[in-house]
């Protein structure tokens, strides 16, 4: 049995102590070694992690990268992760007779339940089971049996009880893990509330039908939520069945409202004295009952200014807070980023009222966020899910897995698009067809967050140190996305990659790729990249004001609306996305020496040497930080703060760092309705 811990994370994790074999071979056929904890604690503890999925690639690397540095007496430890019970079958030889092997799943994590039911639970919810789990092993309790361990789950995990009033609250939690986290819901969990809680789910207004049907359950919880406001408001109003006031369900709703999976509600400005986490779900309306809207803006700015300040509040349970679910960042990034997007969007009047408040919820939301980074970001690595690609280096293989072979596929990077700016652009996009529709999601960047490594992965599918001899180049894209698809049995004839200008309408290249027997296409798109790096010398304050009004002079004069409409009666299914984002700075006079600093990434530089790295960032008060997926000859140093690696005081937009801006890019499908 897995020894006892306090989480179930730790309980395996002593499998790796004392650190002394330099090969560990991990047979995990319930994958729970695909967990982000797990995945960040072992890189973090000088282990690195290879997956035996690909023989032929996996034994190439290994042989590089371990036995021969092995031979020559350097220690290197490696643990490989094998995601299956066929040991015998799919582990070569020579590892398991040289390596440690452990064998880890959810018969030994959780002996007293059902192993199938708990194989189908997402392992978001096992730490919440393993507590529970553990006082069934105290007390010598066995409840193996399927319904035993289903109403287990039910009452530990999600807080609903199989006997008793049913708490609408918990019920309402679980369906929106299901349907917007995309969490696992054993069918098991699923079959025994519409059966046999079927009554009571009824008795309180919702249906079974919520567990299989997304958008009837998100109207019928708006319903709820607009009764629950207007309860704030009106003394002896109807009652929501919800407690949407309640501690697990509060830090679930700002991204449902900023997705647009529910409304948000009219309300007088007054609530928010008292209620500041409700303002993500609220339009604002002066005491007389009237919208407060006037024509500089000033229903947005107080509409913002409650937003924000949901953030500050010191004892707000809006921020994710370190070592936490990775989608939980990729959430609160996308609610960000509309945040930015309104606020530089503002008459200026309205912007410089709130600017102080903005400006400090960013610096409050980047110090959370770099703790994650540094705590959890190397898990990306390796991290999957059902959501969508968690990196840009694993967006082909997502595509792979989404799009048929016979299907026609095109990728399309816009060059420094930050996620604010996909607001931005999707806001030009359906002013110009409006049958235009989009599936959004977000990503990671690679870190650091420059052109070479971050574009170069996206095209490539691959992580930064496969592509070593070339990490500092970016004239290799064509190549990647050539490569990567005809090891997916695409001909290479039917693989193109172009760069496209915006303010080309004649758009020859793209129109005679289409007109061909193309399968796969890869496009670059420079636009928004040359228009950030082409602004300079405005006030720290302004933030990105001036250049959302670049951008959109740019959009006017574009042909993307163009570009879209043509691939998409070309029977194209159209993917977009970013290599990096970008964020406002200011100089510190700081330049550093024999370093690789790209002409435009003003928020990192890069050493050959780790002493080198580490020397210049204690002189500098930088931040020395590099995940194992980098090449070896790469070592970042970031600036602190939203500080450049520029002339002193110097105003730029610009990117390489470690913000939530520059990091967090869109993934995007765009369909026409």
């Amino acid at each position: 049995m897995i020894p006892d811990s306090q989480t179930w994370q730790n309980s395996i994790l002593a499998l790796f102590q004392p650190k002394k074999e330099a090969m560990i071979v991990v047979i995990d056929p319930d994958n729970l070694l695909l967990d982000e904890t797990l995945l960040a604690e072992i890189q973090n503890s000088s282990y690195d992690i290879l997956k035996l999925e690909d023989e032929v690639a996996f034994r190439n690397r290994f042989e590089r990268n371990y036995r021969s540095r092995w031979d020559s007496g350097e220690p290197r430890h490696v643990v490989i992760i094998v995601h299956t019970h066929e040991r015998e079958r799919h582990i070569p030889y020579d590892l398991l007779q040289k390596g440690k092997r452990i064998e880890v799943g959810v018969s030994q994590l959780f002996p007293n339940l059902n192993a199938l039911v708990i194989k189908e639970l997402d392992h978001a919810y096992y730490q919440d089971l393993y507590a529970a789990h553990q006082s069934l092993v105290t007390k010598h309790e066995m409840q193996r049996g399927e319904r035993q361990t289903v109403e287990f789950i039910l009452r530990v995990v999600f807080g609903i009880e199989p006997v008793g009033a049913l708490n609408p609250t918990r019920l309402a939690e679980l369906l929106i893990d299901k349907h917007d986290r995309r969490r696992m819901i054993p069918q098991s969990v699923e079959q025994y509330l519409m059966e046999t809680l079927a009554a009571k789910i009824a008795a309180v207004g919702m249906t079974p039908q919520y567990m299989l049907d997304a958008e009837s359950f998100y109207t019928w919880l708006g319903q709820q939520w607009k009764m629950f406001v207007h309860a704030q408001v009106e003394q002896g109003g109807v009652q929501s069945v919800i407690q949407f006031d309640d501690p697990r369900l509060k830090p679930l709703l700002p991204h449902l409202f900023s997705d647009g999976k529910l409304q948000r509600v009219n309300a007088p400005m007054s609530i928010i004295s008292s209620s500041s986490w409700m303002a993500a779900g609220l339009q604002f309306q002066d005491n007389s009952g009237k919208p407060v809207h006037e024509p500089n803006g000033e229903r947005d700015g107080y509409n913002l200014q409650a937003q924000i300040n949901r953030l500050l509040a010191l004892d707000s349970d809006a921020l994710p807070k370190g070592k936490t679910d990775i989608r939980d960042w990729l959430n609160l990034a996308e609610e960000w980023a509309e945040i930015v997007f309104r606020a530089n969007s503002l008459p200026q009047e309205v912007y410089s009222r709130i600017q102080p408040a903005f400006f400090q919820a960013r610096t409050l939301i980047n110090k959370h966020f770099l703790q994650f980074v540094q705590a959890r970001y190397s898990a990306t690595d390796y991290y999957s899910d059902n959501l969508g690609p968690i990196s840009l280096a694993s967006v082909n293989a997502w595509l792979d897995q989404h799009v048929k072979p016979d299907e026609r596929l095109v990728l399309i990077c816009f060059d420094g698009l930050a996620l604010d700016q996909w607001h931005l652009l999707k806001t030009f996009l359906q002013e110009q067809d409006k049958g235009l529709t989009f599936t959004e999601k977000q990503t990671f960047a690679l870190a650091p967050s420059i052109t070479p490594i971050s574009r170069q992965a996206l095209f490539s599918g691959r992580r930064p140190d496969s592509f070593a001899d070339s990490w500092s180049k970016t004239d290799r894209d064509a190549e990647r996305w050539l490569n990567f698809w005809v090891h997916r049995e695409i001909p290479k004839q039917r693989i193109a990659y172009l760069p496209v200008k915006a303010g080309d309408s004649s758009m020859s290249s793209v129109v005679e790729t289409i007109d061909s027997k193309n399968k796969r296409l890869g496009i670059l798109v420079n636009l928004f990249d040359d228009a950030l790096h082409a602004i300079k010398g405005m006030p720290l304050e302004a933030d990105k004001r001036v250049l959302y009004s670049t951008l959109n002079g740019h959009l006017s004069n574009s042909y993307i609306v163009d570009l879209l409409r043509r691939l998409l009666e070309g029977g194209y299914r159209v993917f977009l996305s970013s290599d990096h984002g970008n964020t406002c700075g200011k100089g510190t006079g700081v330049l550093p020496p024999k370093a690789f600093i790209e002409t435009y990434a003003r928020r990192v530089a890069i050493f050959d040497q780790v002493s080198l790295a580490q020397e210049f960032a204690q002189k500098n008060q930088g931040i020395y930080f590099r995940t194992k997926s980098l090449p070896t000859a790469v070592h970042p140093v970031y600036t602190a703060g939203i500080e450049l690696f520029a002339s002193k005081d110097a105003i730029e937009i610009s990117h390489g760092g470690l913000s939530i801006e520059e990091l967090v890019v869109p993934f995007i499908e765009v369909n026409r309705s």
